[in-house]
This record gives structure tokens, sequence and C-alpha cells, in this order.
């Protein structure tokens, strides 16, 4: 893995500054984008952790959609009843994701 600068934000300002670079992406618990860095499939210069982010909610949007926060669980997202309602595929996803990740378990 490459070197790479590793900046937690206080807020959502801060964020969007901190990410002002092409070569840097967000990281908001998910380890699959570290995964790939392993792999050296991708190699940002910068990592900008969104953690302490106050982004765990699920909105209605203006539009009638939704708004999903970067830091919404799978499950929590799978769990919620307009997911469940109006978009039953993503609700399905997480049990899918589920199976596959313990696929790929061994115990020892």
């Amino acid at each position: 893995m490459r070197e790479f600068d590793f900046i937690r934000t206080r807020d959502t300002e801060e964020a969007i500054r901190e990410a002002g670079s092409p070569d840097a992406r967000f990281i908001a618990g998910g380890t699959n984008l570290l995964d790939l860095m392993k792999l050296e499939i991708m190699s940002p210069a910068r990592l900008v952790d969104l953690n302490r982010l106050d982004l765990k909610e699920i909105e209605t949007s203006d539009e009638g959609g939704l708004r999903i926060g970067a830091l919404v669980s799978n499950s929590d997202l799978a769990a919620d009843e307009r997911v469940r309602r109006d978009y039953p595929v993503l609700s399905r996803a997480d049990r899918k994701s589920t199976r596959l990740n313990s696929s790929h378990r061994t115990d020892l």
C-alpha cells in the first residue's frame, strides 16, 4: 500500500475543503476502499474521514426520494420502513452482502 494523508474532519465544510484535490477520497466506515488500496487498485494521496460527522440519517428529500447519509449502515438502511416499501432492492441487497461476506469467513 502506498503512503497517504489521513484527515479526520470535524464538520462538513472541512471535509469538502480537505477533499478538494483530485487524488482525495472520502472514507466513511466501510473497508472496501482500504481493500482496493492494499491491492493498489486505488491509490489516493489523501483520505478524508467522515466518521465524526453527523451523517447517519435517512431523510425524505424535497423531490420525494431519500437522502441517505454516508454513515448509514447497510442494516439500518435495509430496516428503514421507507426503503422496504419504496426501494425493496436496497433492503434485499443488505441480505445478499451479508451472505456473501459470511461465505468468505473461515474458522481456524
